[in-house]
């Protein structure tokens, strides 16, 4: 029976909203993963007169892209946020003030040993698919940089909410209608999603967002995956399509099983059937360092390991006092190389202390004298 076997089909129509209205990215950690995606080459020692347009091709840096797991809260606010009313100590909460949700995001983390391949062109979305398993049953005993991750996030009272990738090829830009998000990257999200959904549950798990960044340029869109998507994702009907020298755009998608897009059979999906438009703000979030933090961030790109100048400021910090050395340790980057140096149970009092001063209780939170030692002691102070 026809109609039954069409019944079956997923339907991919455009969707117009997602459960987030706005994302806020935070600039300091965006500027940080773009830092990070440049490689840096030795400049050329003989200058050339080189005409205009190959001189420009040429200033923008070679990439390699990498992929982030975005933490941060779920909050609501006004819909209409230019709305200022004049209100009286006797107003009542205006009933009539439509409230939205948005994602905050307060720390980008790097998976460590990220391997692209293609010379770079393609993000290693292995290192994160792996390791992020939602399904508390379904976890490995020993436990992961990312479970580790998702542990000190959560100390610190952040989830996960996001992913951010970098990509580099003229393709995503070319015309009017070029899109940065493929179907390829649609899929990593998706799954991510279904593991966030396990690990959060449907309701809270569903606010996920994807974040695509040109990693020559950093300029950032912000996209939420249809609930189709992460249905099809869920059921295999989509599946990770291989990327080499010869197919390296998956914006169009050919799938094993047919679907039903504008009422007609099709084995050929658009991606852009696949995403939700998301509104996109900047912020400085809680646990980046804030705006005087290093470019480079202050761990290793490769291990996550601190680096010896991030060492030697932490330890300067604390023979200044206790508000310098909290304000550098409101980096989530530092917080997670210090866990796997101090034991557990300081590792959590140092995330609940970074937790009050981020959040402003800054005369309040003091370090005491044991988490003070035990820092000089792993830093070689």
């Amino acid at each position: 029976d026809i109609s039954r076997v069409r019944s079956a089909m997923h339907v991919v129509e455009p969707q117009s909203k997602g459960p987030l209205t706005r994302v806020y990215v935070c600039q300091v950690g965006a500027a940080r993963f773009q830092n990070h995606c440049i490689v840096s080459t030795p400049a050329p020692k003989k200058k050339q007169k080189q005409s205009s347009t190959r001189r420009k091709k040429e200033e923008l840096p070679r990439v390699e892209n990498r992929i982030a797991l975005l933490f941060g809260t779920i909050n609501k606010e006004r819909v209409d946020q230019s709305r200022k009313k004049a209100r009286t100590s006797l107003s009542s909460t205006r009933e009539d003030d439509k409230m939205c949700e948005v994602a905050k995001v307060h720390a980008i983390w790097e998976p460590p040993l990220q391997k692209p391949t293609l010379n770079g062109k393609q993000y290693d979305e292995s290192c994160l698919l792996s390791t992020y398993v939602g399904d508390a049953d379904a976890k490995p005993k020993k436990e992961s940089a990312t479970d580790r991750s998702i542990r000190v996030a959560g100390w610190l009272g952040l989830q996960p909410l996001g992913w951010m990738f970098s990509y580099a090829d003229d393709g995503r830009h070319e015309d009017g209608d070029a899109l940065p998000v493929h179907g390829r990257d649609a899929v990593v999200g998706a799954k991510l999603q279904i593991e966030t959904m396990k690990l959060r549950g449907r309701e809270e798990g569903c606010k996920f967002v994807t974040l695509a960044l040109d990693g020559r340029v950093g300029a950032t869109e912000a996209f939420q995956l249809s609930d189709v998507c992460v249905q099809m994702a869920a059921e295999n009907v989509l599946s990770l399509p291989m990327v080499d020298e010869s197919l390296q755009s998956t914006r169009l998608m050919t799938l094993k099983d047919p679907i039903v897009v504008s009422g007609d059979e099709t084995k050929l999906l658009d991606s852009v059937l696949l995403l939700v438009n998301t509104a996109m703000l900047s912020h400085v979030g809680l646990y980046s360092g804030g705006t005087n933090a290093p470019v480079a961030g202050s761990v290793k790109r490769s291990s996550g390991a601190l680096l010896i100048k991030t060492r030697k400021r932490i330890l300067a910090a604390l023979e200044k006092g206790n508000s310098e050395a909290l304000k550098e340790l409101c980096d989530f980057d530092t917080l997670l190389a210090l866990d796997l140096l101090i034991r557990q149970s300081d590792s959590k009092n140092l995330c609940l202390l970074a937790k009050k001063y981020a959040r402003g209780q800054k005369k309040s939170t003091v370090l005491d004298d044991h988490l003070k030692l035990t820092l000089q002691s792993v830093l070689g102070g």
